[in-house]
């Protein structure tokens, strides 16, 4: 299937400040000495169904009798002629070239799947760090991954490689989201040397599969603590030892070289919106950045009982934390959501949830799918034979809407939300029916298969053992494709690098 030819790239509006409610000041940040809750933690990570064709009515000019005939003619020859004419409309409804009201039944679309992709991981090789790949993203042409020292596209129909861009080193992250444009922000290493530092940022358009703009940073480190983010406006980068950068997202211009006034660090998550969350005056505060100037222009600042939080979205602004254990940086049993003005809006105790991905990269991980009204999560799995559910839940009030159970050992995840509901990924175990991809009505959870996976050990196995329930790479569905990444650990030989399912 060829593609139709990339649009040009439409003009940008001007942009439009957040409602705010004032920068709030900050002061005696934590810089050069540990804060109340113990070392900073390095949380820094994150189409058409085919229908048939209805025929076309035909018009007959219908053939004048003169004269007068017996009885009998006339019958016959009006049994002749609708035996014709019955005929003639049949052929028409199958060629789509008649008939007065036959119409093609629309073409199911089969939800069974295929393999589209499988990216071996790198050769090890003595005395290698270890290659690492971070970023996954689909355009409507193409798959687009972080590979060895490099940025991949892969043909959405094919599979095939369609173009990569060289990078000088390691590839250290990515962010989760693109803009609008297509336009993705990357962190990676200035030398192919072991070990070197990640120094250098770029922004990439993974429509044309080229580089839009790439800065050296100073001071950067191994990126262990690192967190990359971009919005329609800004890429921003982020470490934990007081460093902080913020870009024009076309330019490449510098808007701003450190975290807010008083912070110690700040770290990023992006979409519609960006948001940084920095440790001030012995607090933690989460600020949203001004479009058009890059200063903080909204402020929030988190309740006092919150140990090592996250961001689990931007837009709309959601914060995860474990509560009563301030040093806990494994777990999180809190999600707060937040009014314009500021203020709480809603707590909703999530200890049986599963709010983030683990110790070091909770940010931006993807567990937690949130619209403007709906907060959707999946319970942790309490046992090895048992599977788990979804629930929803209401994002004013932090009630409970509804569950959907995973059925037998089976294991949901949400991946993304759509105007109708959330996309959930449903994996029921190694050589089990029912993995793939559903789903779920925002109104009752009621569930529609997208995509079926093959119950083939081989493939289901290799599904699982790239999902697990605490992920870095979200696992990411267009348009009845599924797609797994890993980022790292590329030296087991019976797990890829990349792994894709279609249903076209």
């Amino acid at each position: 299937m060829s593609h139709p030819p990339i649009p040009p790239t439409p003009p940008t509006a001007p942009p439009q400040g957040p409602p705010g409610f004032g920068p709030t000041p900050y002061s005696g940040g934590p810089h050069g000495t540990q804060p109340p809750y113990g070392p900073i933690p390095p949380h820094f990570q994150q189409l058409p169904s085919a229908s048939g064709r209805p025929g076309r009515t035909g018009k007959r000019r219908a053939a004048v009798i003169a004269g007068c005939v017996t009885a009998a003619l006339a019958v016959l020859a009006a049994g002749i002629l609708a035996f014709f004419h019955f005929n003639d409309g049949q052929q028409s409804a199958a060629d789509g070239k008649g008939g007065t009201s036959a119409k093609a039944s629309p073409a199911a679309v089969s939800t069974q799947s295929r393999v589209l992709l499988n990216v071996p991981p790198p050769k090890e090789e003595i005395g290698d760090e270890g290659h690492r790949g971070d970023g996954s993203w689909v355009t409507p042409h193409s798959y687009v991954s972080g590979g060895p020292d490099a940025v991949l596209g892969y043909d959405l129909d094919s599979g095939k490689p369609t173009w990569t861009l060289p990078l000088d080193g390691n590839l250290c992250r990515a962010s989760r989201d693109s803009t609008s444009k297509g336009y993705v922000a990357v962190v990676f290493a200035g030398s192919k040397k072991p070990w070197s530092k990640c120094t250098e940022v770029a922004v990439i358009d993974i429509n044309r599969g080229r580089k839009v703009w790439q800065k050296s940073v100073p001071e950067a480190t191994r990126g262990l603590d690192l967190s990359v983010a971009i919005s329609e406006q800004f890429a921003a980068v982020g470490w934990s030892e007081d460093e902080s950068w913020g870009f024009a997202v076309d330019t490449g211009k510098t808007a701003w070289d450190s975290p807010p006034p008083g912070c110690g660090y700040e770290e990023y998550l992006g979409g519609s919106t960006l948001a940084g969350l920095a440790f001030c005056d012995g607090h933690f505060a989460v600020s949203q950045r001004d479009p058009r100037t890059g200063q903080p222009s909204r402020t929030v600042k988190l309740p006092k009982d919150v140990g090592y939080p996250y961001l689990a979205s931007a837009d709309p602004l959601v914060v995860a934390s474990y509560v009563g254990d301030e040093y806990n940086q494994l777990d999180a049993n809190r999600l707060w959501t937040f009014d314009t003005d500021g203020s709480v809006k809603a707590t909703i105790k999530v200890g049986d949830y599963v709010p983030g991905c683990r110790s070091g990269t909770g940010t931006g991980c993807g567990a937690v799918v949130a619209t403007p009204d709906t907060l959707y999560l999946a319970s942790d799995k309490e046992h090895i034979i048992s599977g788990n559910h979804i629930a929803a839940f209401d994002i004013s009030t932090g009630r409970l809407k509804w569950t959907v159970e995973g059925g037998g050992m089976a294991e949901l995840r949400p991946l993304r939300a759509d105007k109708k509901g959330l996309i959930a990924y449903k994996n029921a175990g190694s050589a089990r029916e029912g993995s793939g991809v559903l789903h779920l009505a925002a109104a009752d959870g009621k569930e529609t298969v997208l995509l079926e996976q093959p119950a083939d050990f081989k493939i289901s196995n290799t599904a699982e053992q790239m999902s697990p329930e605490r992920m870095t790479e979200p696992i990411l569905y267009e348009d009845g494709r599924l797609f797994f990444h890993r980022n790292s650990g590329y030296f087991q030989d019976d797990i890829p690098m990349t792994y894709a399912l279609t249903i076209h």
